[in-house]
């Protein structure tokens, strides 16, 4: 903690709270977030993200991106990781952590390491 205090290293802190939060529906069981799908714009497969909102998989700004270019083109605020399960509000400019997330986050971590990832938030909500 004294490293960051002292600036001898930099944290990427997530906000616990957004407003486009309230707009997520729960996810599909039909719906995985598989590792490799290709960016609907591109063949990229390494740097992809999953719109939460209707779950394009494209590829991030320092690839090609798309993923930008399908917030710009609907407003779909919430796009998850697929390299780092890191969620990333395009509105807000901020990455977020919040147990609304929990099921997206879930569903990614089964498909990459084929498992469950372990509860680490301090309340049980659960989106309808």
């Amino acid at each position: 903690m004294q490293a960051l205090v002292d600036g001898e290293m930099f944290a990427v802190v997530p906000v616990p709270w957004c407003p486009h939060l309230d707009s997520l529906f729960a996810i599909p069981p039909s719906v995985k977030f598989e590792q490799g799908v290709k960016c609907t714009e591109c063949n990229e497969k390494n740097e992809n993200w999953v719109c939460l909102h209707c779950y394009v998989t494209a590829c991030g700004r320092s690839i090609n991106g798309h993923m930008q270019a399908h917030h710009q083109a609907t407003q779909h605020a919430l796009v998850l990781s697929l390299l780092d399960l890191s969620v990333w509000c395009n509105i807000c400019d901020a990455y977020v952590d919040n147990p609304l997330l929990y099921d997206a986050k879930n569903n990614a971590h089964r498909c990459k390491f084929g498992e469950d990832m372990p509860w680490c938030y301090r309340t049980d909500i659960q989106m309808e």
